[in-house]
């Protein structure tokens, strides 16, 4: 009896370890992290800079096997940051996607713009995030916030993903700058995504590196990789954060007016 329920055990476990395919640490971790992109690499996919991309990206009998790694920055430049250490570490480039109208982080701060040097500074691919309910998606207005952030800032890439994006810009070719859902580099049969912090992407990316898909477009919100899954320590964190910046910002701006009011610290 005791065998039959050992033996039983092992073909469930079995059963278990063919659902998971090829990763086995599910969860928004460091080592899942790596996991992740080291199963990528180890299926030869080589990850690729989105300005490197053409329409064809996605073309069946491509040379050698692409990946897109994008990261849109909604949340988290410090997560972005880690994301791209990692990388870096392992070999890999990334594209990132940083937005001007950001309520958790102010992209216009030397902080945030020290963190984009940084990423280019490795290699990876620093854009904008445009937020189509706010701005508009016509290319001149777009191309002319790359230029200014590229005369004042840093020399942004001219590379754009989406927020929200509107039906229309879909599929759409821009000459000035390339974006993340042009025809070719976006399409939901060779795209997945860890949007709102789930999971599922992984069974999804499983399948298209299986199935030996010759471009794939990965969006990771780095948000979501900073070893916290719990909505309510996500949101406290973000709080934080966003009451260290208004320290910083007065204490550098007011010292005299708030240097009495504001007596801890503003810790990094």
């Amino acid at each position: 009896m005791e065998k039959a329920r050992a033996g039983k055990r092992d073909f469930f476990t079995k059963v278990g370890e063919e659902k998971m395919g090829l990763f086995k640490e599910k969860h928004f971790s460091d080592e899942s992290y790596i996991e992740l992109l080291n199963v990528i690499s180890a299926n030869g996919y080589k990850f690729v800079r989105i300005t490197e991309c053409t329409k064809n990206a996605s073309r069946s009998g491509a040379l050698e096997k692409r990946m897109m790694l994008r990261h849109d920055v909604d949340m988290s430049p410090i997560g972005a940051l880690k994301l791209g250490k990692i990388e870096n570490d392992m070999g890999v480039v990334a594209n990132f996607f940083f937005q001007l109208n950001a309520e958790p982080y102010q992209m216009l701060s030397p902080w945030c713009v020290d963190i984009c040097r940084q990423l280019q500074q490795m290699g990876h691919v620093v854009g904008l995030h445009v937020d189509s309910s706010l701005f508009s998606e016509e290319e001149p207005k777009i191309s002319g916030t790359i230029d200014w952030i590229n005369e004042n800032l840093f020399p942004m890439d001219r590379a754009v993903s989406f927020h929200r994006p509107q039906p229309k810009t879909l599929g759409k070719k821009y000459d000035s700058f390339v974006s993340a859902y042009a025809e070719g580099l976006f399409n939901g049969n060779y795209y997945t995504s860890d949007s709102r912090g789930e999971d599922l992407f992984y069974e999804k990316l499983n399948r298209l590196i299986e199935n030996n898909q010759p471009f794939i477009q990965l969006l990771l919100h780095p948000c979501w990789w900073e070893n916290e899954t719990d909505r309510k320590a996500i949101f406290d964190k973000l709080a934080a954060r966003k009451i260290r910046d208004l320290k910083r910002y007065l204490l550098s701006n007011f010292p005299k007016v708030f240097g009495n009011v504001i007596e801890d610290e503003v810790e990094e």
